[in-house]
């Protein structure tokens, strides 16, 4: 679920500025998610889950928001694009994968984990005698309950040749990274795929298991999820009022207890280098050569 309160308070932060969007009170703020990131989360309960957010948005501005499910980032962009969709939250390498083909889609905030790093790690034992991927055998890896896009599609490229029989995830459904971790410290798995933030903070909370384990691989850092509009879409003036809006949420009583409690630090200006990041990004992980086919979309 923790991916998920993470888009929700990007949602909810951009009720705060609502007002300040072309948008009227009969022209609902059309915003764009992908289906990804709500990994485990049954398709019945991704709809409801959004509805406080749009009721939040009403409160705040007097506009509603429609939030649209999509089945992939390739077809948010082109809605976006085609002036059908506002804003659209992205992973950073999402954005690497729909950026040379859309160069009208600008950034307008990213949002930032706890430690300001996005990565991926593969933990075992500190007594695993395994020194990369493939001298894993088997069911070998965990995958946490709702574990997040970068680190699936990490482990998927770096399976990329890899025997069938190699590095195979284990099918134990449920488990959180906090309860995965400490299976991997009391032996019970080889190994599990986790966020770099949630093995850091299991570092903090639970020393003593922690020394039990080590880093087999970890990924590059990848480029923060973004919220994306189309260029020309809002006026100089609008989004900077709506930067402000998302830069300053962690600040409010009403947005700051969810992003501690959510790992979130909070919304900033796209980095400096945060091109040369997406570049980077698209080469180590190029765009799939076979995306979703189906372009069923929900909306709220």
């Amino acid at each position: 679920m923790r991916h998920w309160f993470r888009a929700s308070v990007l949602l909810a932060a951009v009720g705060l500025v609502g007002a300040s969007s072309p948008a009227s009170a009969d022209e609902p703020l059309r915003i764009g998610m992908v289906q990804g990131m709500f990994r485990d989360i049954q398709p019945s309960m991704v709809m409801a889950l959004a509805r406080p957010f749009r009721s939040l948005m009403e409160r705040q501005t007097g506009l509603t928001g429609d939030v649209e499910i999509l089945a992939d980032a390739q077809l948010m962009a082109k809605k976006i694009n085609d002036q059908k969709l506002d804003l659209g939250v992205f992973h950073g390498f999402e954005y690497a994968w729909v950026k040379a083909k859309h160069p009208n889609l600008v950034p307008i905030s990213v949002a930032m984990p706890q430690g300001g790093i996005v990565q991926a790690a593969i933990v075992v034992h500190s007594d695993s005698q395994a020194k990369k991927l493939d001298d894993l055998e088997g069911e070998s890896i965990l995958i946490p309950r709702g574990s997040k896009a970068h680190c699936i599609l990490y482990l998927d490229v770096l399976r990329t040749g890899l025997p069938k029989t190699a590095a195979r995830s284990v099918p134990k459904a449920g488990l959180t990274p906090e309860e995965a971790l400490n299976a991997i410290a009391a032996g019970e798995y080889p190994a599990a795929l986790v966020d770099a933030s949630s093995f850091t903070a299991y570092q903090t909370l639970q020393p003593g298991a922690a020394k039990r384990l080590k880093i087999l691989s970890k990924s590059e850092k990848f480029p923060p999820g973004v919220l994306l509009t189309r260029k020309g879409a809002l006026n100089d003036g609008t989004l900077a009022k709506l930067r402000d809006g998302l830069n300053s949420a962690h600040k409010t009583a009403q947005y700051k207890p969810l992003m501690m409690m959510w790992n979130l630090q909070g919304f900033e200006n796209p980095p400096a280098d945060y091109d040369q990041q997406l570049e980077k990004c698209l080469q180590l992980y190029p765009v799939p050569s076979s995306p979703p086919s189906t372009e069923t979309t929900k909306k709220e």
